[in-house]
């Protein structure tokens, strides 16, 4: 294990509002243990799969750095937990460990893992806190130095990344996010994504109170309005959206968001009325990894 930068520094910057994960995720850990997992059975665009990477997409190990500060809640819990259950869905057999890059400031040899995981935080990844500048440095460390290991970053991660390498981050203009949304793909987007290459877009749980404003030099846009990126040397992908929360958590989170403000639920407003994209996306991750 690496360590980056020192001391706890875990109070320092201020929060985003308390919106979307923080609050979603206040209904606790315990309600995942009775959620259905999708299981996916198709590989897309298997043309790319060959002899000498199939080994790696069978077992491939992966890590995953839970980037939030604690607050007295069993929010980390959550984050692995949803991680772990979409990564089960697809990979029976994947080697999955989890890293506190905050509090124990613990991150992945990269030189052991095929895949490497930014998480989503309850923090804003545009403040200076020391850990939050730690992720920023193995970020760019592993991305100089390990071609061969790939990245995948999600919300919070999403932005770090940008972050780490010139991109501007912002707060969202018309406030917080918390829906199930569709994402347009670029033309790029469309070839990368083959499952999505005839609608035109993806569908995958949003839930995020900052975004990026302006991308990093060096990457190119998969999905319209900042929401998906990849890096020139093919090894840095980027999602704004939340592809390892299912459509069934997304039902879970969303429904107990509207009876905790006592709103009338509506599967058409928060985007259910169709299921998300989520694995699909992460399917395609696992199938990139190794290429």
């Amino acid at each position: 294990m690496i360590s980056y930068a020192s001391g706890l520094g875990v109070a320092l910057c201020p929060r985003v509002p308390t919106i979307g994960f923080p609050r979603l995720f206040g209904f606790g850990f315990r309600h995942l243990t009775s959620l259905p997992i999708l299981r996916l059975h198709s590989r897309h665009n298997s043309s790319l799969y060959t002899a000498a990477n199939m080994e790696l997409i069978k077992n491939p190990k992966i890590a995953v750095l839970i980037n939030t500060p604690p607050d007295g809640t069993d929010f980390p819990s959550v984050v692995k937990e949803c991680f772990r259950e979409a990564f089960k869905s697809i990979l029976p057999t994947e080697e999955l460990d989890f890293f506190d890059p905050v509090v124990e400031r613990k991150f992945p040899d990269a030189s052991k893992y095929q895949l490497i995981v930014l998480s989503g935080g309850k923090i804003d990844a545009d403040c200076s806190e020391p850990w939050v500048l730690g992720v920023l440095d193995y970020i760019r460390s592993t991305a100089h130095n390990f071609s061969k290991t790939k990245m995948l970053a999600v919300c919070w991660g999403h932005q770090a990344v940008s972050r780490a390498f010139g991109g501007q981050v912002r707060n969202v203009p018309t406030g917080s996010v918390n829906t199930v949304k569709e994402i347009g793909l670029t033309e790029t987007g469309k070839k990368f994504f083959p499952f999505a290459s005839t609608s035109g877009f993806y569908r995958v749980m949003a839930i995020h109170d900052s975004e990026v404003e302006t991308p990093a030099p060096g990457f190119v846009s998969l999905a319209e309005n900042q929401e998906c990126f990849i890096n020139d040397a093919n090894t840095i992908l980027t999602f704004q959206a939340h592809p390892e929360i299912s459509h069934e958590l997304s039902w879970k989170l969303l429904l107990e968001e509207d009876q905790k403000h006592n709103r009338a639920f509506s599967a058409e407003k928060w985007g259910l009325d169709h299921p998300n994209d989520g694995l699909k996306l992460l399917e395609r991750v696992v199938q990139w990894a190794a290429e």
